[in-house]
């Protein structure tokens, strides 16, 4: 991969995140409830590349491989002078302003590029799943499982919290080969031949083993994961996310000029006027 592509993926997603954020409905949830989920229908990836399917929801979150990445590689005090980690939507804006991005994520190392990787491959659709139940999305984003796979499947089989959403364990061992989950398992799909993607011993544990090298083994395998699960969709499956990519990405263009015209940004509406004239 050249130096100059290493970039493209991840600042790709991280102006996608700041546009969703940006042009979301004003109001907290419940109070336009279906104006919040007309928007995130049609406006959210993981609903987009399943055509609008609200119990659409992302595998793996790329937004905590960054930051434990950048973690990893900086100490706190180089990455305070880009900006509050802590803060995703306010440091996203720093990140990719100047030359941040190098400079917290050095193109010559071996961690970055896997990372360029798996935002490549993380805005596909081989990274959506369909849940059996909205309320799902929020719950395993909580403690103690963090949007972390191997632990949401551990507590989806029965006796685990997650274990009411599916009638029967043959619904629950339908819906994980039709999600094609069976990639998150070494042998026979049970509890304990989940896999342990982070290295920590633990499939409950999100966090990678210390050091660059366990962070670098769990990018690696979550790669793997993706890789093989998009093995598992059609190639009808694939062309329909991708057309709806492609009009995602066209509407997203379309506001990003609408913007540009709004501010008054003397480019943009010279380039309005000339399409008024024609």
């Amino acid at each position: 991969m050249r130096k100059k592509d290493i970039y493209k993926p991840i600042r790709n997603k991280i102006e996608e995140w700041i546009w969703y954020d940006d042009h979301k409905p004003a109001g907290e949830y419940y109070d336009n409830v279906e104006a919040h989920e007309e928007y995130r229908r049609w406006h959210d990836r993981d609903c987009v590349l399943t055509g609008g399917c609200l119990e659409a929801d992302t595998m793996f979150s790329l937004w905590l491989p960054l930051r434990h990445t950048i973690v990893r590689i900086n100490d706190m005090e180089v990455i305070r002078q880009v900006g509050n980690i802590y803060s995703k939507y306010d440091f996203l804006r720093e990140l990719i302003g100047g030359n941040n991005l190098q400079k917290l994520l050095p193109a010559s190392m071996p961690i970055t590029v896997k990372l360029s990787t798996l935002f490549a491959l993380g805005m596909g659709r081989e990274n959506v799943f369909i849940l059996p139940d909205r309320q799902l999305n929020s719950l395993r984003g909580r403690n103690p499982y963090w949007d972390y796979v191997p632990a949401f499947l551990r507590a989806s089989f029965p006796g685990g919290e997650f274990a009411s959403y599916w009638s029967s364990p043959q619904e629950h061992l339908e819906w994980i080969r039709r999600e094609h989950f069976q990639v998150f398992f070494d042998g026979n799909i049970t509890p304990e031949n989940i896999r342990d993607l982070s290295g920590a011993g633990n499939v409950m544990c999100s966090l990678a083993s210390e050091g660059m090298e366990g962070m670098e083994r769990m990018l690696d395998h979550y790669i793997r994961i993706l890789r093989e699960r998009k093995k598992y969709f059609t190639k009808g499956e694939l062309t329909a996310a991708s057309r709806m990519d492609v009009m995602f990405c066209k509407d997203k263009r379309i506001q990003k000029f609408s913007d540009r015209v709004a501010r008054g940004e003397k480019k943009a509406l010279a380039q309005m006027a000339d399409v008024m004239r024609d």
